[in-house]
């Protein structure tokens, strides 16, 4: 057990994918070398007490008493594990997503080496251009025409799947969430869905790269070998595009005769865009359905119409999201309530803790699917790097809420098989088992 000053958490025996994926996102700040880099650290865990107790493997587990305490002691805080900033207060990590030439993306990091310079890890004209260039087919409005009858005859035939057989039972976070989540991300890039498979096996190598926090060279060769195998089965599917316009994201890309994007820019975006998509959308579909399916009283408010479903998505994003920081380097000396920021050093926004603070959200703690301001979570982050998948990771949640209330009458979690939201920086159930009655006349 430890012990973060009368918060007791359970570590987790496969918590140390935790530790690695925060270590992997971003290169560790140089503080100093040998013998001063320890007298800071030593110096710093003196000063952040709450802070050098934080132990990344117990915020997977049960992230938020920790967080409270920190915000109300520690708000700004150093985390000796990880050497990085800790930020917990709603307000501080607005004021650092929303400046871009203070704390910026723009550094090396696993992604970046993994993936290249995408709209994620670069700022000013450069990112503002890559976004630019693949926002069109996320718009709201694109997707409802483009994309809903596809999604929606998808999401039928996973639900269907789901309970073949005569069974009133099934998991969903792998039965249909990251199924969906593949099949939403393919097919808005446009690449064809006979390459799931293999696009979710490079997707596997990639989440293993990035947390690779022991240095494997193997896993992090993997990692490269996905995103060179990617970038070798993209290029064929780019010829086929410029012949063969689809209006999807890449016939777009690969069709642009204005300040066109190079090959390598193509490959860079489209890969943060397939890791996003997959890992962000599966694990928000998986936190919903278990926050609902958790709370009856709330579930039975979401069902009234489509606007409560809409508003009970958005406190499902506020109280678990699925990304739980987001990472910035201070591009100069700084200040954050008094604290000393070094240039260079790196600042956690940690998402999940603003979403929780009181001064923002009345009762953080508790889930209410009528909150008037659940939408002002910062679960998606917000500013130039505000994630550009949101609308169809509602539009996917939405869709799966739908068909599974229509297709399982009295559907509840299966309680012969619990399981519940894991991880320091992805967070989601492993597994979220369901059971449901018999639909009328069935035998």
């Amino acid at each position: 057990m430890h012990r973060l000053r009368g918060v007791e958490v359970v570590r987790a025996v496969d918590a140390v994918r935790a530790v690695d994926a925060i270590r992997s996102v971003t290169s560790r700040p140089t503080l100093a070398g040998g013998a001063g880099r320890e007298a800071s650290t030593a110096c710093r865990s003196g000063r952040f007490p709450l802070g050098s107790q934080v132990r990344l493997a117990d915020l997977a587990v049960a992230p938020y008493p920790i967080f409270a305490e920190l915000r109300a002691a520690e708000p700004v805080t150093w985390v000796p594990e990880i050497e990085r900033w800790f930020l917990t207060r709603h307000d501080d990590i607005l004021a650092v997503l929303r400046d871009p030439g203070l704390f910026t993306t723009d550094a090396p990091s696993t992604i970046r080496d993994m993936f290249g310079a995408h709209m994620m890890t670069t700022e000013g004209p450069a990112q503002i251009r890559y976004k630019r260039k693949c926002l069109p087919p996320f718009h709201a409005s694109r997707l409802a025409s483009a994309s809903l009858a596809r999604l929606t005859a998808e999401v039928e035939r996973l639900v269907a799947a789901l309970g073949s057989g005569g069974r009133q039972a099934g998991e969903v976070r792998t039965g249909v969430a990251r199924p969906v989540a593949l099949h939403s991300v393919l097919s808005v890039l446009g690449i064809p869905l006979t390459e799931t498979a293999r696009v979710n096996e490079w997707y596997e190598h990639f989440a293993r790269a990035l947390a690779n926090f022991r240095g494997d060279p193997d896993l992090r060769a993997a990692g490269k070998g996905a995103a060179d195998a990617f970038a070798r089965a993209l290029q064929p599917i780019l010829e086929y595009l410029a012949r063969a316009p689809d209006g999807s994201l890449l016939s777009d890309l690969v069709c642009d005769r204005v300040d066109p994007l190079t090959a390598d820019e193509i490959r860079s975006n489209a890969l943060i865009i397939l890791f996003g998509g997959i890992e962000t959308t599966e694990s928000m579909i998986a936190n919903a359905v278990w926050a609902l399916l958790s709370h009856p009283a709330q579930l039975t408010a979401a069902r009234a119409n489509e606007a409560a479903l809409d508003l009970a998505i958005e406190e499902t994003l506020r109280w678990e999201p699925a990304v739980q920081s987001a990472a910035r380097h201070a591009t100069r000396d700084t200040e954050i309530r008094g604290v000393r920021i070094a240039n260079g050093e790196v600042v956690h926004c940690m998402l999940g803790a603003a979403n929780r603070d009181p001064a923002y959200f009345e009762d953080p703690d508790r889930f209410d699917v009528t909150r008037p301001n659940a939408g002002d979570h910062l679960a998606f982050a917000v500013g130039r790097h505000f994630c550009l998948g949101a609308s169809l990771a509602r539009l996917e949640t939405r869709v799966v809420f739908e068909t599974l209330w229509a297709r399982c009458p009295g559907l509840r979690l299966d309680p012969a098989r619990p399981g519940a939201p894991y991880g320091y920086e992805f967070r989601k159930p492993p597994t979220v088992w369901v059971e449901w009655d018999a639909r009328p006349g069935m035998a």
